[in-house]
């Protein structure tokens, strides 16, 4: 049976007369794993979407959010840079000279001075660091009023991990300098949803 109009014939064909049969014999991969397939694109674009961008103030050592973030160490600091230093002496002064990524999210271990869990993330930054001088306070044997003092005069602030209870204590002129996604992002998306 064929159909026409204005724009093309269209027939009826059977598999091996369809040049897509051609294409499938030469696929080496035959079989697909239906959960990929049915993953949406935007979580893999929400995963780098705070990530730096390749070429704008440093390089990936491979893909963008999954692999290793190195900075220009000539370039200064782009935002919270109260000594007016350049990457390569802060990376230097912390003892790194790159931020490795998972999955968007930046990994600060190394530079921590301090890994807590709390109880109750909202998407308030006072209230999840009050939470955190508490947790790192009772740890520490100090009153939480210590832990806040002692991180804003040494510089410092908490990370808020994409698990939504992980915080880290880490330099605010790496932390705030290294565009990335976290915690508050994933309350802030899981707030939306549930409006």
């Amino acid at each position: 049976m064929a159909v026409m109009n204005a724009y093309m014939d269209i027939r009826e064909t059977t598999i091996n007369e369809c040049p897509l049969s051609e294409i499938a014999k030469s696929m080496t991969n035959k079989s697909l794993d239906l959960r990929e397939l049915d993953r949406p694109i935007a979580l893999d674009a929400d995963n780098v979407k705070g990530c730096p961008i390749e070429g704008n103030g440093g390089h990936w050592s491979g893909e963008r959010g999954n692999s290793d973030w190195y900075p220009d160490k000539e370039a200064l600091l782009p935002r919270y840079n109260p000594e007016n230093i350049t990457w390569g002496e802060a990376l230097d002064k912390h003892g790194i000279d790159h931020i490795s990524f998972k999955e968007g999210e930046p990994d600060f271990s190394e530079i921590a001075q301090g890994t807590v869990e709390i109880d109750d993330f909202t998407d308030s930054r006072r209230k999840n660091f009050m939470q955190a001088d508490e947790k790192l306070a009772e740890a520490r044997g100090c009153s939480p009023d210590e832990i806040k003092q002692w991180r804003e005069e040494n510089g410092y602030t908490w990370h808020e991990c994409s698990d939504c209870k992980t915080m880290q204590l880490v330099p605010s002129e790496i932390h705030n300098n290294v565009a990335h996604t976290g915690g508050i992002s994933e309350m802030k998306k899981t707030n939306e949803m549930d409006r």
